[in-house]
């Protein structure tokens, strides 16, 4: 599965705009791995809900189960920072 990186999320990756990972059977799992690869304070960004939006294969978590997600080899998941207006 390839997993892209978009904005100001990059600021966590050092600039990586995308990885290709293997055996994250769910996108917790693939939370997991990118903390793992880019630090602890990523994942945390991650998982602190209003600072990203995910998609999987262009549809967002909230349609597909969230952070249970299941997730599959030829898998898309795009990581995006939320605009905020006022």
């Amino acid at each position: 599965m390839v997993v892209l990186f978009y904005g100001c999320v990059l600021e966590f990756t050092g600039g990586v705009k995308s990885v290709d990972l293997k055996d994250c059977p769910s996108l917790m799992s693939l939370v997991d791995e990118l903390g793992c690869l880019f630090g602890e304070q990523f994942k945390a960004f991650l998982l602190g809900g209003d600072a990203c939006f995910f998609l999987i294969n262009g549809k967002g978590i909230m349609a597909t189960g969230g952070f249970k997600s299941k997730l599959s080899p030829g898998d898309k998941i795009e990581i995006l920072p939320l605009v905020e207006a006022g």
